[in-house]
């Protein structure tokens, strides 16, 4: 059962865990820094962690799930490149931490679109007034999403994607950070603390196995609920 917590309750946890160290709640005297020590090692967890695909972080955009749901992205005809200021769709990448998939719809069959190396696309991608009915291939760089063939229609792309969840600014706020993943942002709040604040390298070791037994308990969970193992080396 997921635990229920704020932002404030995690830092005192924290605090307490640490030996009652409550000059670490509140922001250092000569650092210049708006946040507490504890404040900056959460948020520094949840940086850490965020990127990785738990069950509570993933979304899916589908355009088959309207009015509930919407497409990803609409590819224009003749539109190759996607970024945050590109016309006449804009696509703002840096809002997903992780694209797992992308799906075209064409005549209402769903057709996966092959992930792919910029330098593959470049070098396939000759003729640039060359279209096609839909893209079979993506590409990923310098904030940009690629597409091939060029559609020479509007489609729709759909996907499975990692997204940040609501900031914990406010004392009382709360996420699946504080919630689901509490353990695991606790132990990893501790771990950054242990090694870059209190320079404690027994604590440090104590709190890295901490962290890793809470991170193979959320990846059997995210396993057990969406069916897919996912095998992965540790990032510590």
């Amino acid at each position: 059962m997921a635990r229920s917590e704020t932002y404030q309750s995690l830092q005192q946890a924290i605090a307490d865990e640490l030996g009652d160290r409550q000059d670490l709640l509140a922001p250092l005297s000569d650092s210049g820094l708006s946040l507490s020590p504890i404040q900056s090692a959460i948020q520094s967890a949840i940086s850490f962690w965020e990127r990785e695909p738990f069950w509570f972080n993933e979304g899916y955009s589908n355009i088959l799930l309207a009015p509930l749901n919407a497409p990803f992205f609409i590819a224009m005809p003749l539109q190759e490149f996607y970024g945050p200021l590109t016309s006449p769709t804009a696509l703002d990448l840096s809002t997903y931490p992780r694209i797992s998939t992308l799906s075209v719809l064409v005549n209402q069959n769903r057709y996966i679109i092959n992930p792919r190396t910029w330098q593959y696309i470049e070098e396939i991608s000759v003729n640039p007034s060359v279209h096609s009915e839909f893209p079979i291939d993506y590409a990923v760089s310098a904030g940009l999403l690629r597409l091939y063939p060029i559609p020479a229609e509007a489609v729709p792309i759909n996907a499975t994607f990692n997204h940040y969840l609501a900031p914990l600014v406010n004392p009382m706020d709360s996420n699946a950070w504080t919630t689901i993943a509490y353990d695991l942002i606790r132990s990893q709040a501790k771990l950054i603390l242990a090694q870059e604040v209190l320079y404690d390298d027994d604590l440090a070791a104590r709190t890295q196995q901490q962290a890793e037994r809470y991170l193979y308990n959320l990846r059997a969970e995210t396993t057990r609920r969406t069916g897919h193992a996912r095998i992965r080396p540790s990032h510590f």
